[in-house]
């Protein structure tokens, strides 16, 4: 079984996210497929729930992760300390213990809340390897209380995993951070390119392929183990349109997936997509918001949102619809304008509309608007109002350089 420590930053587990049910010292260890683990511990507010969908199968090759999380444990001058390992057990009955870092440090925000620990198992099975179930227990134990939690996770190995129909599996992967599901990939792909040609047809030149091939950019890339059957299906389509949609994302799923495709066609794709559009700073076109949602609904993460919140600034150098058709001749400035203006609207009509469907996302914006963390207050009052927040948003305070020594 291959495995690894995953150290993450102490600033995760300094925030605590949601009450803890029952006094004194309580751990739990959690099998889960989810990348956006530590996003929400840094990310949301205390007493904000935390999604935890937990994994209880895997195929070969297929990554998850084992999470230690706590509460209650006593502080010394307000500092916890904490041992303890994890016992690896194969269904063979062979055992391999795996030791904690000894954590010594300083809970800040709510002391009564539950804690991320700072390290965790990334796993994922090896051919070799026994399939059935593997137990991961957990000792974790407070030095300050001399007490010791004891919980227990586990995962069998499987050799398959049944996927939903073509239409349904696309669905599924709609929502994937809430349920990661990685065998319902390849199926939903399957169900987009047989969607694609009425979808042309009705958009016309208008048509724009990239915010949905977004969602399958970041379904693979968060499951590499995919990559190699996704190939293999490339290479069997026929139909020139099917192979011209999956090649973008191989061009950019990594250098070695670029490879396989043809010369010409990838001199031609460098030409017409120069960059990867699935990877960008800043929002600047409209359909770089829906790129941002689909990353998001795929990984659960906090980055995208606030790229979307980010992009509502745009309405300060934007003109409205209406003062727009007012000019009698429109300049390139005035379209630039609108586009920003345009941009800005669907920002903010998206987070409600999208807060309202992932409570998430509202925790994500809270949180960053309570911890001032959102520089520019035109942004921060339009987000405000598209989460329902009914607070006063203040811009933080600019620090002004100390005056130079003569």
């Amino acid at each position: 079984m291959k495995k690894f420590w995953a150290a993450v930053s102490s600033f995760f587990l300094a925030l605590a996210v949601f009450a803890a049910e029952a006094p004194g010292f309580s751990a739990r260890i959690i099998a889960t497929k989810a990348v956006n683990i530590e996003d929400q511990f840094a990310g949301i507010l205390p007493g904000r729930p935390p999604f935890f969908p937990q994994a209880s199968r895997a195929v070969c090759g297929e990554f998850f992760f084992v999470k230690i999380v706590f509460a209650g444990a006593a502080a010394k001058e307000g500092a916890v300390s904490l041992t303890g390992k994890i016992t690896v057990t194969s269904p063979d009955g062979k055992k391999q213990a795996v030791p904690l870092k000894k954590y010594a440090q300083k809970l800040q925000g709510y002391a009564k809340g539950v804690f991320l620990l700072d390290q965790s198992l990334r796993v994922n099975f090896g051919p070799q390897e026994p399939k059935g179930r593997y137990t991961y227990e957990l000792e974790l134990t407070d030095g300050n209380a001399k007490k010791t939690a004891k919980a227990a996770a586990r995962v069998e190995y499987v050799s398959s995993v049944p996927a939903a129909p073509e239409e349904e599996a696309l669905k599924k992967v709609g929502s994937y951070y809430r349920s990661p599901c990685p065998e319902n990939i390849l199926p939903a792909f399957r169900a987009y390119l047989k969607m694609v040609p009425a979808q042309k047809q009705k958009e016309k030149r208008s048509f724009n392929p990239l915010p949905q091939l977004a969602l399958f950019y970041f379904l693979l890339k968060n499951n590499p183990q995919c990559i190699g059957p996704f190939s293999g299906m490339a290479a069997k389509l026929t139909d020139p349109e099917e192979r011209r949609l999956t090649a973008v994302l191989l061009n950019f799923l990594s250098p070695e997936t670029a490879k396989m495709l043809p010369a010409e066609a990838k001199k031609e794709l460098d030409r017409r997509i120069p960059a990867n559009p699935f990877v960008f700073a800043r929002v600047s076109t409209p359909w770089d918001l829906d790129i941002c949602w689909s990353e998001f609904l795929v990984c659960g993460t906090r980055a995208p949102v606030l790229k979307i919140v980010d992009a509502l600034s745009l309405v300060k150098d934007g003109i409205s619809i209406e003062d727009f058709k007012k000019i009698p001749k429109p300049t390139a400035e005035d379209r630039r304008k609108l586009f920003n203006y345009v941009i800005a609207a669907a920002a903010q009509w998206s987070l409600r509309s999208l807060g309202q469907e992932h409570p998430l996302i509202r925790y994500y914006v809270e949180a960053a608007l309570r911890r001032k963390e959102i520089s520019d207050p035109v942004a921060a009052a339009i987000a405000a109002r598209a989460i329902g927040m009914q607070v006063r948003v203040t811009p933080p305070k600019k620090e002004t350089a100390p005056a130079k020594r003569r």
